[in-house]
């Protein structure tokens, strides 16, 4: 059969020759040292939580800042291919614009020369 905590402190005290009323104080302050151990033990645990806690909160909010960082960069680059898209599409009318306006000016001087070989007929 197991002994109890108390029984242990109890006999301990007794192999150092302590009796009656002192017996009972050394019980006593050996009960209250592992009690102040215990609190200072969950204080500890308790702080390490709480430091812990604090760097997952640290670590969350760097991870979010680096996201958002990293979706505004996407963002800008998105809108500067949507700006180069637009460029071009305007290049491209351009050329076409500037290609209808060769035709007109080929076909004017087609129809020039045209008339200019049927009045030397």
């Amino acid at each position: 059969m197991s002994s109890t905590p108390l029984q242990k402190l109890k006999k301990i005290g007794e192999s150092l020759g302590l009796k009656g009323p002192k017996l009972m104080s050394f019980v006593r302050k050996q009960k209250e040292r592992e009690r102040e151990e215990r609190v200072k033990q969950m204080e500890k645990e308790k702080h390490d939580r709480e430091k812990k806690d604090e760097r997952l909160e640290k670590l969350r909010l760097f991870e979010i800042a680096q996201k958002e960082k990293e979706d505004k960069r996407l963002e800008k680059m998105r809108l500067l291919e949507i700006e180069r898209g637009r460029e071009k599409e305007k290049e491209r009318l351009f050329e076409i614009e500037r290609a209808k306006e060769r035709e007109k000016e080929r076909l004017f001087e087609s129809k020039r020369a045209e008339k200019e070989r049927d009045s030397l007929r």
